[in-house]
């Protein structure tokens, strides 16, 4: 397309978004020459959205390029998103590398986001690792990734269960979601001491919904919870007293790495 060569950058990066709310992927190509090549972090921050957008899997070595070697991380941060979206393992390598050496928390958050996104086991022992990121919003996400998973039974790594102890609420949050959606009864003791010093209200919600998953029955465990001032703190001791394990999966912590430029 001549309007990705313009000389106004404004236009480049018109054309460039307006190609990515297109479905027809005629312009891959164009794009990934634009993600290579603009001298404007502006238009290839937007030629990484419409890759991703697109779902052009033809752009992942190009795009894995960008998230190792572009100057700007707000373009290193789209094309971690971007290769996310694609569901393609080729995406794990260059995603892997940037959780492992990026300098920017957010290029880094996003590509764990990614990895979650990927739901690939071969990742974990990636996000396992990326629960001692020197950020509180890698260390969530990581946490959330680690629950992206998804495979009930699995051990829960030792990463994961530390994080319940983590100085940032959100994480230890996404830690206790995490915990309810992989079901590992070892985890319990640990979820039981999280919950004795545990003052948000909020994450305390979470640890209960771990605790039940995990095959907690003890009512000792949730008896103590009935004085909760949060009303739905109580709720869900209620229902766990009342042997109903099936309540919504709440609280849904999810990352937002805001994709579009």
């Amino acid at each position: 397309m001549n309007l990705f060569s313009d000389d106004a950058e404004k236009v480049r990066e018109a054309a460039v978004a307006a190609v990515g709310h297109m479905e027809s992927t005629a312009a891959v190509t164009a794009l990934i020459r634009v993600v290579r090549q603009d001298a404007s972090p502006r238009v290839r921050r937007v030629a990484a959205w419409a890759l991703g957008q697109l779902e052009a899997r033809d752009a992942i070595d190009a795009l894995g390029g960008v998230l190792a070697r572009d100057s700007d991380a707000g373009v290193r941060e789209m094309a971690a998103w971007a290769l996310g979206s694609m569901e393609d393992r080729r995406a794990i390598a260059p995603l892997t590398a940037a959780i492992r050496s990026d300098s920017e928390d957010r290029a880094r958050e996003t590509a764990v986001w990614a990895l979650g996104e990927l739901e690939d086991r071969s990742a974990i022992d990636v996000l396992a690792a990326a629960t001692t990121d020197r950020s509180p919003r890698v260390r969530g996400t990581a946490a959330w990734a680690i629950g992206q998973l998804d495979e009930n039974g699995a051990k829960a790594p030792p990463g994961l269960l530390r994080l319940l102890s983590d100085e940032n609420d959100d994480t230890r949050l996404k830690a206790a979601w995490a915990l309810g959606e992989i079901e590992d009864p070892g985890a319990l003791p640990a979820i039981r001491d999280a919950l004795r010093v545990e003052k948000s209200d909020r994450v305390r919600k979470g640890l209960i919904r771990a605790l039940m998953k995990s095959g907690e029955r003890s009512e000792a465990a949730l008896s103590q919870l009935l004085s909760s001032s949060d009303p739905h703190v109580r709720e869900a001791a209620v229902r766990g007293l009342a042997g109903r394990n099936s309540f919504d999966p709440w609280p849904w912590p999810w990352p937002r790495p805001r994709p579009f430029p």
